[in-house]
């Protein structure tokens, strides 16, 4: 019934947004970042050995025990799960990854911030833009940050830093330790409140040119309400909605706009 819900949004949003040539859009800034980069499908050089990571991932049949810190998984009943399964429901799908690399790519995010490991698929993206960001990657459950960590090493990545525990113990020091963040992925306990509280936690740390990227923002009713509420922020100046994800942007010089778009 879930499945179905979500499937009427989606129609409804396709029909409702702007296409890849972005008509309507008359900022000269969202304009080319609708254009030019979310709807960019050049294959960049490292893609290739990360979706290797993830295939091993999604044929990996070692079984380990999750702990569940957030709102729980729809799909898994027992805490016993194997590693295939749930890189198959939890892996951000490679068109979502790629375009979370070439944000950070286009806008040379150094201090980059992720809530929410999962096996570290969409963390190799963000971190193999460059050596020289400094990406701070927040897990709950330590078995799953072990496999993330493996991955990480295949990648050779050296520029992350993997920190375990519950977000509400971790968050806060992630934080202080990067001083100002120009990047934050949110993909961690999808459930209205503990989202809204992240996105408040981040805002002291913005700078203009901070973006922050929400993953499924039509999961649930509350993941819908808690995008509403950052829209209205006083802080946000512009959103792109691209239905399994949320592009929120702080630039003081441009007028406060939200746009639906097809991706």
């Amino acid at each position: 019934m879930q499945n179905i819900k979500i499937a009427k949004k989606y129609i409804k949003h396709w029909f409702t947004s702007r296409n890849s040539k972005g008509f309507g859009i008359h900022s000269p800034f969202l304009h080319h970042l609708v254009t030019e980069i979310i709807h960019d499908y050049t294959p960049f050089y490292c893609y290739d050995e990360i979706e290797f990571e993830r295939n091993k991932l999604l044929t990996n049949n070692t079984t380990i025990t999750v702990e569940d810190f957030g709102s729980g998984s729809r799909i898994f009943k027992s805490k016993q799960r194997i590693v295939k399964d749930i890189a198959r429901i939890s892996l951000k799908p490679k068109k979502h990854a790629q375009l979370l690399f070439r944000l950070i790519n286009h806008f040379e995010s150094k201090n980059i911030l992720e809530i929410g490991t999962s096996f570290g698929i969409s963390t190799s993206y963000l971190a193999k833009v460059s050596k020289a960001s400094n990406v701070v990657t927040l897990e709950g459950c330590s078995k799953t940050a072990e496999i993330a960590q493996t991955t990480f090493n295949n990648l050779a990545l050296a520029n992350i830093s993997l920190v375990i525990g519950p977000f509400e113990k971790t968050l806060s020091a992630a934080l202080k330790k990067l001083i100002t963040i120009d990047f934050v992925f949110f993909d961690g306990n999808h459930s209205e409140q503990a989202t809204l509280n992240y996105f408040e936690q981040c805002l002291p740390f913005i700078n203009n040119k901070t973006l922050f990227v929400f993953d499924d923002i039509y999961l649930n009713e509350g993941m819908e309400n808690v995008w509403k509420k950052i829209k209205k922020s006083e802080h946000v100046t512009a959103t792109l909605d691209l239905f399994h994800m949320g592009i929120v942007i702080f630039r003081k010089e441009l007028t406060k706009e939200h746009f639906k778009v097809h991706f």
